[in-house]
């Protein structure tokens, strides 16, 4: 069951994401980005880019998180087996 829902969900999102694409193909923008001016930048293009760095930003913030929290889980595993071990 959570294969289908899974599958659905993606279909879900590619079959929007298609929908948006081709309605805006025609549409174009400028991109200012302080440094560097684009112009006529397609407009799909821009927010397909801008969901892709927004993600990567997420994954790098999480990373550090994950790796802290699995720093803590292998200390309190160090310790619970130090605590376990039978007295010589």
């Amino acid at each position: 069951m959570r294969f289908w829902t899974r599958a659905l969900m993606f279909a879900a999102v590619a079959a929007l994401s298609f929908g948006f694409a081709a309605a805006n193909a025609g549409e174009r923008v400028t991109l200012n980005l302080g440094f560097v001016i684009l112009r006529s930048v397609s407009l799909p293009v821009v927010v397909f880019a801008s969901a892709l760095i927004g993600m990567l930003a997420v994954f790098l913030v999480g990373l550090r998180a994950d790796l802290r929290t699995r720093e803590l889980l292998q200390r309190y595993r160090r310790a619970l087996e130090e605590r376990e071990k039978p007295p010589v």
